[in-house]
């Protein structure tokens, strides 16, 4: 029964959630997927990805032709431009990087005081395929890709981040506590080039189940996002993924780094 009777619904917009539901169902979802799903015509979905998308709903990856719901739904502010941009850079660089590496890869940046994933790129191969991460916040001290934003953030970030996590209650923040452990984990990042995960505090359901390591992309002179790449521990161990495919993914932050340099892109906002 309607909630408003005698209001007539609207029927672009139901038709829009529907497009929207589907995306969330699916995770990520083509322009052909879609069409099966919803039986709507594929240009009026493009239409309707298109809004989803300028209002910060949804993203597009162009490499995979998927759409994937938004990192930050709804947000399409300046924070959301910037990571939409640093993403579309990042493209070509990721898409070498995933020829070369067997296993998901993953860009982030730091939100708040956890990193947020705004790319994901899977093997064609089908190895831990997961589209799902996309969007995903994994905590600044437990995953390979916040001990690395943490190893190498300015020293004044790092302070204030770490304050702010010693107020929190989640168990994944537990660390900031112990404030020798942290600058040994600071030092050891900043010393190799590279940050793993803390396999320890891992939930059964959780992304961080599987090993990874993550090295910093910089922007000149400071970092502003984490590359990453994740495995499953019963195929491969750390020391064999380190040896055969760190340097893949060093060359593709660097890439990534020297293109944002030459187009200018800033640090995010905020930060």
């Amino acid at each position: 029964m309607s909630a408003t009777p005698g209001v007539k619904s609207v029927d672009a917009l139901r038709r829009g959630l529907e497009v929207l539901r589907a995306i969330e169902d699916s995770s990520a979802a083509t322009l052909a997927d879609l069409h099966r799903q919803t039986g709507i015509p594929k240009a009026t979905l493009l239409r309707m990805l298109k809004t989803l998308t300028e209002g910060g709903w949804i993203a597009r990856n162009d490499v995979e032709r998927r759409y994937a719901p938004a990192a930050s739904p709804g947000d399409a502010g300046s924070a959301a431009a910037w990571r939409a941009r640093l993403a579309a850079l990042a493209a070509p660089a990721r898409a070498t990087l995933q020829r070369r590496v067997p296993w998901p890869t993953d860009l982030a940046v730091r939100d708040g005081t956890a990193m947020l994933i705004v790319d994901t790129h899977r093997p064609i191969n089908g190895l831990a395929v997961n589209y799902r991460v996309l969007g995903f916040r994994p905590g600044m001290l437990v995953s390979s890709l916040g001990r690395c934003y943490l190893a190498f953030c300015p020293d004044d970030e790092r302070r204030a981040l770490l304050a702010r996590l010693a107020r929190s209650t989640r168990a994944l923040d537990r660390l900031a506590h112990r404030a020798d452990a942290v600058r040994r984990m600071v030092a050891e990042g900043r010393e190799r080039g590279w940050c793993s995960r803390d396999p320890s505090e891992a939930g059964a359901d959780s992304p961080e189940r599987f090993g990874a390591i993550a090295v910093p992309v910089f922007n000149g002179v400071r970092n502003v996002a984490s590359l990453s790449f994740a495995w499953l521990p019963a195929v491969t161990t750390e020391r064999e993924v380190v040896a055969a495919h760190l340097g893949a993914l060093q060359d593709a932050a660097l890439a990534i780094g020297a293109r944002l340099r030459l187009t200018g892109l800033p640090p995010a906002p905020g930060t």
